[in-house]
Protein backbone atom coordinates (compact mmCIF):
# COMPACT_ATOMS: atom_id res chain seq x y z
CA UNK A 1 0.00 0.00 0.00
CA UNK A 2 1.12 3.37 -1.03
CA UNK A 3 1.00 6.27 1.54
CA UNK A 4 0.68 9.55 -0.65
CA UNK A 5 2.32 12.90 0.37
CA UNK A 6 0.02 15.56 -0.22
CA UNK A 7 1.30 18.79 -2.29
CA UNK A 8 2.75 20.89 0.87
CA UNK A 9 4.75 17.90 1.83
CA UNK A 10 5.94 17.68 -1.91
CA UNK A 11 6.65 22.08 -1.95
CA UNK A 12 8.15 21.51 1.40
CA UNK A 13 10.69 18.71 0.14
CA UNK A 14 11.39 20.84 -2.63
CA UNK A 15 12.12 24.00 -1.17
CA UNK A 16 14.60 22.48 1.47
CA UNK A 17 16.30 20.51 -1.59
CA UNK A 18 16.82 24.17 -3.34
CA UNK A 19 17.60 25.71 0.23
CA UNK A 20 20.76 22.53 0.71
CA UNK A 21 22.12 23.39 -3.22
CA UNK A 22 22.21 27.26 -2.31
CA UNK A 23 23.96 26.91 0.60
CA UNK A 24 26.43 24.57 -1.10
CA UNK A 25 26.76 27.04 -3.71
CA UNK A 26 27.06 29.79 -1.12
CA UNK A 27 30.05 28.12 0.77
CA UNK A 28 32.13 26.97 -1.93
CA UNK A 29 31.44 30.91 -2.37
CA UNK A 30 32.93 31.76 0.40
CA UNK A 31 35.79 29.33 0.36
CA UNK A 32 37.26 30.35 -2.90
CA UNK A 33 37.71 34.10 -1.15
CA UNK A 34 39.07 32.24 1.85
CA UNK A 35 41.50 30.80 0.15
CA UNK A 36 42.56 33.77 -2.20
CA UNK A 37 42.86 35.86 1.40
CA UNK A 38 45.02 33.41 2.51
CA UNK A 39 47.57 33.83 -0.31
CA UNK A 40 47.30 38.03 0.25
CA UNK A 41 47.85 37.45 4.04
CA UNK A 42 50.73 34.92 3.66
CA UNK A 43 52.56 37.10 1.10
CA UNK A 44 52.12 40.34 2.92
CA UNK A 45 53.71 38.42 5.88
CA UNK A 46 56.54 37.34 4.09
CA UNK A 47 56.76 40.74 2.75
CA UNK A 48 56.66 42.49 6.38
CA UNK A 49 59.43 40.11 7.28
CA UNK A 50 61.47 40.75 4.73
CA UNK A 51 61.07 44.46 5.40
CA UNK A 52 62.07 44.54 8.90
CA UNK A 53 65.06 41.88 7.80
CA UNK A 54 66.15 44.66 5.44
CA UNK A 55 65.74 47.70 8.44
CA UNK A 56 67.42 44.95 10.82
CA UNK A 57 70.69 45.20 8.24
CA UNK A 58 70.61 48.62 7.18
CA UNK A 59 70.67 49.79 10.89
CA UNK A 60 73.69 47.32 11.50
CA UNK A 61 75.41 48.94 8.17
CA UNK A 62 74.69 52.55 9.98
CA UNK A 63 75.85 51.81 13.53
CA UNK A 64 79.26 50.08 12.09
CA UNK A 65 79.79 52.69 9.45
CA UNK A 66 79.75 55.16 12.85
CA UNK A 67 81.89 53.08 14.59
CA UNK A 68 84.10 53.02 11.55
CA UNK A 69 84.30 57.17 11.24
CA UNK A 70 84.92 57.34 14.75
CA UNK A 71 87.98 54.86 14.66
CA UNK A 72 89.10 56.84 11.83
CA UNK A 73 89.33 59.84 13.50
CA UNK A 74 90.10 58.49 16.24
CA UNK A 75 93.19 57.24 14.55
CA UNK A 76 93.87 60.50 12.14
CA UNK A 77 94.56 61.94 16.06
CA UNK A 78 96.58 59.81 17.16
CA UNK A 79 98.74 59.87 14.06
CA UNK A 80 98.95 63.87 14.09
CA UNK A 81 99.93 63.10 17.72
CA UNK A 82 102.88 61.03 16.50
CA UNK A 83 103.86 63.51 14.01
CA UNK A 84 104.51 65.77 16.43
CA UNK A 85 106.46 63.22 18.55
CA UNK A 86 108.51 62.63 15.69
CA UNK A 87 109.04 66.02 14.92
CA UNK A 88 110.07 66.75 18.81
CA UNK A 89 112.43 63.84 18.39
CA UNK A 90 114.18 65.27 15.18
CA UNK A 91 114.73 68.28 17.21
CA UNK A 92 116.13 66.66 19.86
CA UNK A 93 118.56 64.62 17.85
CA UNK A 94 119.55 68.17 16.17
CA UNK A 95 120.27 69.72 19.51
CA UNK A 96 122.28 66.75 20.71
CA UNK A 97 123.88 66.03 17.60
CA UNK A 98 125.35 70.12 17.61
CA UNK A 99 126.74 69.63 21.49
CA UNK A 100 128.17 66.53 20.68
CA UNK A 101 129.89 68.22 17.45
CA UNK A 102 130.73 71.04 19.54
CA UNK A 103 132.37 68.88 22.33
CA UNK A 104 134.92 67.38 19.62
CA UNK A 105 135.48 70.49 18.17
CA UNK A 106 136.80 72.30 21.47
CA UNK A 107 139.44 69.84 23.16
CA UNK A 108 139.42 70.18 27.57
CA UNK A 109 141.62 68.96 30.26
CA UNK A 110 139.99 66.08 31.82
CA UNK A 111 137.79 66.87 34.67
CA UNK A 112 137.73 70.79 33.17
CA UNK A 113 135.19 71.96 35.28
CA UNK A 114 133.70 74.57 33.05
CA UNK A 115 132.72 71.74 30.50
CA UNK A 116 130.59 70.09 33.05
CA UNK A 117 127.53 71.94 32.77
CA UNK A 118 127.70 71.20 28.83
CA UNK A 119 127.95 67.25 29.48
CA UNK A 120 125.01 67.82 31.79
CA UNK A 121 122.60 69.50 29.04
CA UNK A 122 124.16 66.90 26.47
CA UNK A 123 123.00 64.30 29.20
CA UNK A 124 119.41 65.40 29.93
CA UNK A 125 118.68 65.99 26.43
CA UNK A 126 119.75 62.32 25.59
CA UNK A 127 117.44 61.25 28.45
CA UNK A 128 114.67 63.45 26.81
CA UNK A 129 115.10 61.56 23.57
CA UNK A 130 115.48 57.87 24.44
CA UNK A 131 111.56 58.88 26.69
CA UNK A 132 110.61 60.47 23.31
CA UNK A 133 111.45 57.60 21.71
CA UNK A 134 109.66 54.75 23.84
CA UNK A 135 106.45 57.00 24.20
CA UNK A 136 106.63 57.06 20.32
CA UNK A 137 107.00 53.23 20.48
CA UNK A 138 104.46 52.37 22.69
CA UNK A 139 102.08 54.60 20.67
CA UNK A 140 103.50 52.74 17.60
CA UNK A 141 102.82 49.13 18.90
CA UNK A 142 99.16 50.57 20.83
CA UNK A 143 98.01 51.17 17.22
CA UNK A 144 99.98 48.51 15.27
CA UNK A 145 100.66 51.10 12.82
CA UNK A 146 102.91 50.34 9.35
CA UNK A 147 106.06 52.56 9.06
CA UNK A 148 104.25 55.65 7.47
CA UNK A 149 105.12 55.55 3.89
CA UNK A 150 106.67 58.59 1.75
CA UNK A 151 104.78 61.61 0.66
CA UNK A 152 102.80 61.15 -2.21
CA UNK A 153 103.30 63.23 -5.15
CA UNK A 154 101.00 65.94 -5.39
CA UNK A 155 100.60 66.07 -9.36
CA UNK A 156 98.04 63.22 -9.75
CA UNK A 157 98.14 61.00 -13.01
CA UNK A 158 95.03 61.10 -15.12
CA UNK A 159 93.04 58.12 -14.88
CA UNK A 160 90.37 56.94 -17.52
CA UNK A 161 86.81 56.86 -16.45
CA UNK A 162 85.56 53.01 -16.08
CA UNK A 163 83.82 52.09 -18.63
CA UNK A 164 79.81 51.17 -18.33
CA UNK A 165 79.16 47.70 -18.94
CA UNK A 166 76.71 47.34 -21.53
CA UNK A 167 73.34 45.39 -21.50
CA UNK A 168 74.62 41.92 -22.71
CA UNK A 169 77.61 42.32 -20.60
CA UNK A 170 75.78 42.28 -17.45
CA UNK A 171 73.31 40.13 -18.28
CA UNK A 172 75.74 37.36 -19.58
CA UNK A 173 78.43 37.71 -16.77
CA UNK A 174 75.01 37.34 -14.21
CA UNK A 175 73.99 34.81 -16.10
CA UNK A 176 77.16 32.80 -16.29
CA UNK A 177 77.25 33.32 -12.54
CA UNK A 178 74.03 31.27 -11.98
CA UNK A 179 75.26 28.54 -14.08
CA UNK A 180 78.02 28.07 -12.62
CA UNK A 181 76.48 28.25 -8.99
CA UNK A 182 77.52 31.12 -8.01
CA UNK A 183 73.69 32.60 -6.22
CA UNK A 184 75.35 35.48 -4.67
CA UNK A 185 77.64 36.87 -7.55
CA UNK A 186 74.74 35.68 -10.13
CA UNK A 187 71.89 38.24 -7.85
CA UNK A 188 73.84 40.95 -7.34
CA UNK A 189 74.94 40.62 -11.04
CA UNK A 190 70.99 40.94 -12.12
CA UNK A 191 69.70 43.31 -9.35
CA UNK A 192 73.16 45.48 -10.81
CA UNK A 193 71.25 45.33 -14.55
CA UNK A 194 68.06 45.93 -13.92
CA UNK A 195 69.78 49.64 -11.57
CA UNK A 196 71.24 50.20 -14.83
CA UNK A 197 68.68 49.11 -17.39
CA UNK A 198 65.33 49.28 -15.92
CA UNK A 199 63.61 49.52 -19.74
CA UNK A 200 65.40 46.40 -20.87
CA UNK A 201 63.54 43.77 -22.67
CA UNK A 202 64.75 41.43 -20.23
CA UNK A 203 64.31 43.35 -17.49
CA UNK A 204 61.32 40.78 -16.67
CA UNK A 205 64.32 37.74 -16.88
CA UNK A 206 66.58 39.16 -14.84
CA UNK A 207 63.73 39.96 -11.95
CA UNK A 208 62.74 36.00 -12.78
CA UNK A 209 66.54 34.65 -12.50
CA UNK A 210 67.10 36.94 -9.10
CA UNK A 211 63.66 35.33 -7.79
CA UNK A 212 65.58 31.50 -9.06
CA UNK A 213 69.04 32.38 -7.20
CA UNK A 214 66.84 32.26 -3.60
CA UNK A 215 65.12 29.27 -4.92
CA UNK A 216 68.56 27.50 -5.72
CA UNK A 217 69.76 28.22 -2.24
CA UNK A 218 66.15 27.39 -0.68
CA UNK A 219 65.04 30.56 0.95
CA UNK A 220 61.77 29.65 -0.73
CA UNK A 221 59.77 32.99 1.26
CA UNK A 222 62.57 35.47 -0.66
CA UNK A 223 61.83 33.42 -3.77
CA UNK A 224 58.22 33.49 -3.33
CA UNK A 225 59.27 37.79 -3.07
CA UNK A 226 60.92 38.21 -5.86
CA UNK A 227 58.74 36.02 -8.27
CA UNK A 228 55.61 38.33 -7.36
CA UNK A 229 57.82 41.28 -8.60
CA UNK A 230 58.03 39.69 -11.56
CA UNK A 231 54.24 38.84 -11.61
CA UNK A 232 53.25 42.55 -10.26
CA UNK A 233 56.12 44.65 -12.22
CA UNK A 234 55.59 42.72 -16.00
CA UNK A 235 52.08 41.01 -16.11
CA UNK A 236 52.61 40.97 -19.98
CA UNK A 237 56.28 39.34 -19.88
CA UNK A 238 56.76 35.69 -20.97
CA UNK A 239 58.35 35.42 -17.32
CA UNK A 240 54.77 35.40 -16.16
CA UNK A 241 53.69 31.74 -16.45
CA UNK A 242 57.38 30.47 -14.90
CA UNK A 243 57.05 32.86 -12.04
CA UNK A 244 53.90 31.27 -10.89
CA UNK A 245 54.86 27.45 -11.20
CA UNK A 246 57.91 28.40 -9.54
CA UNK A 247 55.85 29.99 -6.53
CA UNK A 248 53.59 27.07 -6.55
CA UNK A 249 56.68 25.04 -6.19
CA UNK A 250 58.18 27.06 -3.67
CA UNK A 251 54.92 26.97 -1.29
CA UNK A 252 54.99 23.28 -1.88
CA UNK A 253 58.58 23.04 -0.89
CA UNK A 254 57.05 25.05 2.39
CA UNK A 255 54.72 22.52 3.00
CA UNK A 256 51.76 25.16 2.13
CA UNK A 257 49.43 22.86 0.35
CA UNK A 258 46.63 25.10 -0.29
CA UNK A 259 48.63 28.34 -1.69
CA UNK A 260 50.16 25.92 -4.02
CA UNK A 261 47.26 24.31 -5.43
CA UNK A 262 45.39 27.70 -5.75
CA UNK A 263 48.49 29.22 -7.46
CA UNK A 264 48.89 26.00 -10.08
CA UNK A 265 44.94 26.55 -10.86
CA UNK A 266 45.68 30.01 -11.54
CA UNK A 267 48.34 29.14 -13.59
CA UNK A 268 46.15 26.05 -15.51
CA UNK A 269 43.69 28.95 -15.79
CA UNK A 270 45.27 32.10 -17.21
CA UNK A 271 47.94 30.37 -19.32
CA UNK A 272 46.50 26.81 -20.67
CA UNK A 273 48.84 26.47 -23.65
CA UNK A 274 52.31 26.57 -21.80
CA UNK A 275 54.38 24.11 -20.97
CA UNK A 276 54.25 25.74 -17.43
CA UNK A 277 50.69 25.38 -17.00
CA UNK A 278 51.23 21.13 -18.25
CA UNK A 279 53.57 20.90 -15.18
CA UNK A 280 51.15 22.86 -12.79
CA UNK A 281 48.38 20.66 -13.81
CA UNK A 282 50.73 17.42 -13.31
CA UNK A 283 50.96 18.87 -9.77
CA UNK A 284 47.27 19.15 -9.48
CA UNK A 285 46.91 15.99 -9.80
CA UNK A 286 49.41 14.87 -7.13
CA UNK A 287 47.75 17.14 -4.83
CA UNK A 288 44.66 15.99 -5.10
Amino acid sequence: MQIMKNPFQARLGSTGMLFMVIGVLILGGCATRRDVHTIDTRISEMELRDAEERRRREDFARNREATEQALRQQAASTRAQIDEVREEMRALSGRIEELEHALRQQPRPAGDAADRPREEKLARLEEANAQTAQRLARMEQHLKLEPLAAPASKIKPEVAAPRMATEAELYTKARQSFDQGHMGAARKGFEEFLVSYPSSDNADNAQFWIGETFFQEKSYEKAILEYQKVIEKYPRGNKVPAALLKQGLAFLSLKDRVNSRLIFEELVRKYPNTSEAKAAADRLKELR
